[in-house]
């Protein structure tokens, strides 16, 4: 008994009787936090790597001995972080700066600063910095249009901007799918009907000029939507609510300025209905790009940008959009795995090659006039771009040497300010009857070189010179000689300020006028005519690189290999050759090509012995990863090294390498972090830090300034170096093959030689500070929708002139030594197991030493691919986050596949060790594993909870054990 506070007593309170159910319960309890601990740890192993990635956790270190030397191979060019972040702030500045492009202008740019202006449209507070998936931006340190225009002098309409921001207005805003393709597009302006009587009164007190801000967005795994919306309106025509918006300035402005702050060719043949004075293509902005803009408007900065895709009034009229979409099998069930495939039925027609050829047929009186009308057909040509100031050419001369031309032409800024001007440099190869009896193609004209002036003051000239190779000349002749060839006949080289006005030249050098049905007389003086007398079918059948003969690579990759009734687009009847569209279940495949679509294991090669591991070759004894840096890739050197580590170690290092690779530890090959981002560095799929956001790819290519993208690439190795990532996959140099890519604004161009050596300069520059480039996505890759598996079909002579070269560039001229394989097949075999492309194309003939890494691969959904065959073909390293997967069974593990396996290694050392990487990591320091703060962080969380279920369980246990000793003694008193 015990007293209680007024002296009475009490019964001493028994414990609650710990019933069955409740019993029960803690234990099954017990059972699913020891279960969910077993699980969570096994997740967390299978996905370290990434974790450690994602939460910018180190897993090694460098430790150095006495004598070590200075291994600093790569460093900053930058003694403090201020200086260096201004660096960056300026590269990404400049890029909009010269990528903004002058479309229309009367007169009304540049703006007077102190002005009062009014920023129409949505997208003013809610502007495209960059494009969803791996190439958006981390706008949380990104410049506004009102901060940008403020700093430029203008006085911004402070009561419309709160409508926008956090008004009525701020219900409204562009609809774009997510990192992962999630979602939909949709423009979703502010219709006129919920602008309050407020923000239609600030328009009189800010009515100096009207601003009016349209956006168009992209991303990552969804193309744009090409169908009509209720009002008639597809994703890249103005809206009705836009269309209302600009009718809205037109009524209460004198002055109206369009801004496209849009990544696709959007149409704008109807902004004549509207009273607009200018229209600025600005593209996505990244981090800084507004500034730009402001600077532009008000003319602090004269815009020299150019257009990199052709502006036809009619986005849905390229050839290219007759295939175009989501098309599958007829016969689904019997194909195998994916059953998505697509037509490249225009051919070499793609872009301006089809808008400019047909435009020369009618001229020449190939084609009747009444079937094509090219000023009907493009708005603005691909190159065009207008300036503040005008220029004048003159002195256009062509000087030959054995392997180029060289043309110069005087640039004379005749105008009022300062202001820089691009020389651009086309080809045309004639078309033959020999080009028509083996069904080669011809475009009228292609891009063969381009160089920018410097900023050249009013009075002042420059003589630009541009250098154009002799390899240009050579077109692919796939069903006669099997090789690159050169035609009989003239070859023209013509200057023009864009594509169409060097096509006129051509035609006046030919003898053709306006009588003819050009739409202006060119000027014969800008083009040059060498002549071939006869065909030359051995100057450019071999590598200029290796040496190694030119044959066909891409067989059975054209759709004619299993549908002999096809034919593809040819100049020679453009009507009765248009694409025949390949729609949804329209095209039930062949037994041939369902067998040809699965994965064939490569046949065992009798004559290869099992490669030897874990052993020191006596002939160069112990050697580390830090001793062969900045040896040749040929090297036996790397034979010695890599013997030295196990079987395991190897095929983890090859099959386990997204977003990082793994460590090797004996050979000392360090692990390292890799991450997305044309635009920059980016931490938008794996976390971790980010670094400059840049403007997308194809406003970089809109400068036409190789030396400023050498820059970018010198930029984004600064970051690399800062935040240790090492490999950057990037750039992208897939081409903009219709204008409703969801990702035409990671892809720099419709233009191959534009967009390879925009993608070579951005690697040299990114290369010279270590950084471990991967372009992508190799190849024919230029639709989002089912480039899973998709089978991508496209000829071969398609293929070499018009889509390879943005991937030969970066490889011959850029030095990269990375590449990432597309996820899409080409034919019926997936790009990383197709030896003509991987090892055939890219090493044989480019010369390229480094490695191959696949796209995303973490997923079981990539049934169409295998590891051996991507092996054996040439692809060195898995983009896997899963240590699990793809794993193969030791029956698999041949000799053969033993020796693919060291050979892919091979490829990773090379690259890991010439990258930055390897700083600090002497040829005598070694490297040790650091258990990262989040594996510690998981070891606790393990012991708590399994101290606590032990602490349940026990304490159950024990009163159960209670409760029924106590209950005998019951029943026995």
């Amino acid at each position: 008994m015990s007293t209680t506070p007024e002296g009475g007593t009490a019964a001493r309170k028994r414990p609650r009787r710990l019933g069955p159910v409740r019993a029960t319960a803690i234990y099954v309890l017990s059972a699913v936090l020891i279960v969910a601990l077993i699980i969570g740890n096994s997740y967390a192993l299978r996905y370290s790597d990434l974790i450690s990635v994602y939460l910018g956790q180190s897993t090694q270190r460098v430790v150095s001995t006495d004598g070590d030397g200075d291994a600093d191979y790569y460093i900053s060019s930058f003694d403090n972080e201020a200086d260096r972040q201004a660096y960056l702030e300026q590269v990404a500045t400049d890029i909009s700066r010269e990528g903004i492009t002058l479309l229309e202008n009367d007169g009304a740019l540049p703006l007077s600063t102190g002005i009062r202006v009014s920023l129409l449209g949505q997208d003013s507070v809610d502007p495209v910095f960059g494009g969803g998936g791996a190439g958006s931006v981390d706008t949380s340190q990104a410049v506004g249009f009102d901060d940008a225009f403020a700093a430029a002098g203008l006085e911004v309409n402070p009561t419309l901007w709160d409508f926008y921001d956090t008004g009525a207005g701020s219900s409204y805003r562009k609809a774009t799918i997510d990192a992962y393709g999630q979602g939909s597009y949709a423009v979703n302006e502010v219709p006129q009907d919920v602008y309050t009587d407020e923000a239609l009164a600030s328009l009189d007190d800010y009515n100096d000029a009207a601003v009016v801000i349209l956006g168009r967005s992209g991303g990552e795994s969804s193309d744009l939507p090409t169908a009509a919306d209720e009002n008639g309106y597809t994703y890249l025509q103005l809206s009705a609510e836009e269309r209302d918006m600009l009718q809205l300035a037109s009524d209460r402005f004198d002055t109206v300025i369009v801004v496209l702050n849009a990544q696709n060719p959007v149409e704008l043949g109807d902004l004549a209905d509207y009273d607009v004075d200018a229209t600025l293509w600005v593209g996505g902005l990244g981090q800084t790009g507004a500034t730009a803009v402001a600077e532009v408007i008000t003319g602090v900065v004269n815009p020299s940008g150019a257009l990199t895709d052709t502006y036809a009034y009619d986005s849905l009229s390229a050839p290219a959009m007759a295939n175009f979409g989501s098309y599958h099998f007829a016969n689904n069930a019997e194909v195998w795995s994916q059953n998505a495939y697509l037509v490249y039925g225009e051919g070499v027609y793609m872009g301006y090659r089809y808008y400019e050829t047909r435009y020369e047929d009618v001229v020449l009186g190939n084609e009747d006039a009444s079937a094509y009308d090219y000023a009907t057909q493009v708005q603005y040509p691909f190159g065009y771009g207008l300036s503040y100031t005008d220029f004048a050419w003159d002195g256009y001369t062509v000087d030959e040497s054995d392997d180029s031309f060289q043309v110069s032409v005087e640039v004379s800024n005749t105008g009022d300010v300062a202001g820089k001007d691009i020389v651009q440099v086309y080809l045309q190869q004639p078309f033959t009857d020999y080009d028509v009896e083996n069904g080669i193609e011809k475009s009228a004209i292609e891009l063969a070189g381009y160089a920018k002036t410097s900023l050249l003051e009013p009075g002042a000239s420059e003589t630009v010179t541009v250098t154009v190779p002799k390899d240009l000349m050579a077109t692919y002749d796939t069903d006669g000689f099997g090789t690159y060839i050169a035609d009989a006949g003239d070859y023209y080289l013509a200057a023009g300020q864009n594509v169409h006005e060097a096509l006129n030249n051509v035609l006046a050098a030919k003898g053709h006028s306006t009588a003819d049905g050009m739409d202006v007389d060119g000027t014969a003086d800008f083009a040059w005519v060498t002549t071939l007398d006869e065909l030359d079918s051995t100057t450019f059948a071999t590598s200029d690189v290796t040496g190694e003969p030119i044959v066909n690579q891409f067989p059975m990759t054209g759709v004619e290999a299993y549908d002999e009734s096809f034919t593809y687009l040819s100049r020679t009847d453009w009507d009765g050759t248009w694409p025949t569209t390949y729609a949804d279940g329209a095209w039930e495949a062949p037994q041939e090509l369902i067998d040809a679509m699965q994965i064939t294991v490569p046949e065992e090669d009798p004559d290869v012995e099992t490669p030897v591991f874990d052993t020191v070759d006596p002939d160069y004894g112990e050697l580390t990863a830090a001793m062969l840096v900045g040896e040749e890739y040929d090297s036996p050197a790397w034979d010695a090294l890599l013997g030295q580590a196990t079987l395991d170690e190897l095929e983890q290092l090859v099959r386990i390498g997204g977003y990082a690779t793994r460590g090797v530890d004996s050979i000392q090959l360090p692990a390292t972090v890799v991450k997305d981002g044309p635009a920059g560095i980016s931490d938008t799929l794996v976390g971790g830090e980010s670094g400059m956001a840049y403007p997308p790819e194809i406003v970089l290519a809109a400068t036409w300034n190789d030396e400023l993208a050498r820059q970018m690439g010198d930029a984004i190795g600064e970051d690399s170096i800062q935040l240790g990532v090492a490999g950057w996959y990037a750039p992208s140099t897939n081409l903009h093959r219709t204008p409703y890519s969801g990702r035409n604004f990671e892809y720099y161009s419709e233009d191959g030689l534009l967009s390879g050596r925009m993608g070579a300069a951005v690697v040299a520059g990114a290369d010279a500070k270590g950084v471990q480039v991967f372009v992508k996505h190799f190849a024919i890759n230029d639709q989002e929708v089912n480039r899973y598996g998709g089978a991508m079909f496209a000829d071969e002579q398609t293929i070499r002139e018009v889509y390879l070269p943005a991937f030969q560039m970066p490889v011959e001229d850029g030095g990269a030594r990375g590449m990432m394989a597309a996820m899409n097949r080409i034919g019926a075999t997936w790009v990383g197991a197709h030896e003509g492309l991987m090892t055939g194309v890219l090493r044989d003939e480019w010369g390229f030493q480094g490695v191959v890494i696949t796209d995303q691969a973490s997923f079981d959904v990539f049934a169409y691919e295998d590891l051996r065959q991507g092996l054996a073909a040439g692809t060195s390293l898995w983009l896997n986050t899963d240590a699990e997967l793809w794993r193969l069974s030791d029956e698999d593990m041949t000799p053969t596949v033993q020796r693919d396996i060291v050979d892919a290694a091979h490829d990773v050392a090379f690259a890991v060790v010439n990258s930055n990487a390897m700083n600090g990591l002497a040829a005598g320091g070694r490297i040790e594993q650091v258990t990262p703060l989040w594996q510690w962080g998981l070891y606790a969380l393990d012991a708590v909870v399994a101290l606590g279920v032990l602490a349940m369980l026990g304490f159950t246990t024990r009163r159960l054990i209670v409760q029924r000793k106590t209950a005998e003694v019951t029943v026995e008193s």
